[in-house]
């Protein structure tokens, strides 16, 4: 069993995630992990970690990269994907690796549940109420769109292997991708609510830089073909009906908070319009 964990500039949060990997019911001596240190900026001379890991560098930015250098060529049957930002809580692969063993000699892709957490748990921001209404509903994207977040996905490394890893050259979108094409082979994607992690509700900028990073990786993937570049436009865009519809319906809220939300989710993709803009001229980078 082999954890993969890139880092780029989060030394705090890697630390609360190791600390949550050293909490696991799994059995320590089947347990391996592997940290790929992306390039980050506030990484220790001598770092200390609470639990014997692998350290390994990879300097070219993207995370999908970075886990291709821990993944491929490991000598493990399972990998086990999550980010440096996520708590794992204390049954997270017992019940990852679980889910697979269920699929009985059906070869799957298991994605985990992600509970996003507020800073503040009684008093969220609007920006965090809105990423806990719309993000990382693992359920909701297994069953609508076939695929799960590598902030908490099982992956057998054989599979792993015959696909050939992510796209590395992308900087976000690298699951979406990596999901579809073991589907076409097929390999489906399931979900399992038991493996469970938690992560923190993103405030405004993230959400911001989120959205325009997952604009360019859909560009990346399109590899300058005009028809891509128009689908990745539609696809960046669409989501502004059905996130406006899930946030009516968040009865929770008052109806002034409901609207709110709603400007913001407008705000959000037409931040995603610009930023398709922005990159289709020449000589632009996409968001790290």
């Amino acid at each position: 069993m082999g954890v993969v964990i890139p880092v780029y500039d989060d030394w705090p949060g890697l630390q609360r995630c190791l600390a949550a990997l050293a909490c696991q019911t799994y059995p320590r001596e089947l347990l391996r992990l592997r940290v790929v240190n992306n390039g980050s900026s506030d990484w220790p001379a001598d770092p200390a970690f609470p639990l014997p890991v692998d350290v390994l560098h990879h300097r070219r930015p993207g995370s999908y990269g970075a886990r291709n250098r821990a993944a491929l060529g490991w000598a493990v049957d399972v990998l086990a994907f999550t980010d440096a930002d996520c708590e794992p809580t204390p049954h997270w692969i017992e019940q990852g690796v679980r889910s697979l063993v269920a699929a009985d000699e059906r070869a799957v892709l298991s994605a985990g549940r992600i509970v996003l957490t507020a800073m503040c748990a009684q008093a969220p921001t609007v920006a965090e109420q809105l990423d806990q209404i719309l993000g990382f509903d693992q359920e909701r994207t297994v069953r609508r769109a076939g695929f799960g977040v590598t902030a908490n996905l099982f992956v057998p490394q054989a599979v792993f292997a015959e696909l050939g890893g992510f796209h590395a050259h992308t900087r976000s979108g690298g699951d979406r991708d990596f999901c579809q094409r073991a589907r076409l082979i097929g390999v489906p994607v399931v979900y399992a609510p038991s493996a469970e992690i938690r992560h923190p509700a993103r405030d405004w900028q993230s959400l911001l830089l989120k959205q325009r990073r997952i604009v360019g990786g859909r560009l990346a993937l399109a590899a300058g073909s005009p028809l891509g570049a128009l689908q990745a436009l539609f696809g960046s865009v669409r989501p502004v009906l059905s996130e406006s519809w899930r946030v009516i319906r968040s009865s929770r809220f008052t109806l002034l908070r409901r609207c709110h939300l709603l400007v913001l989710v407008w705000i959000l993709r037409g931040a995603v319009l610009l930023e398709w803009f922005r990159l289709m001229l020449p000589a632009q980078q996409a968001l790290r």
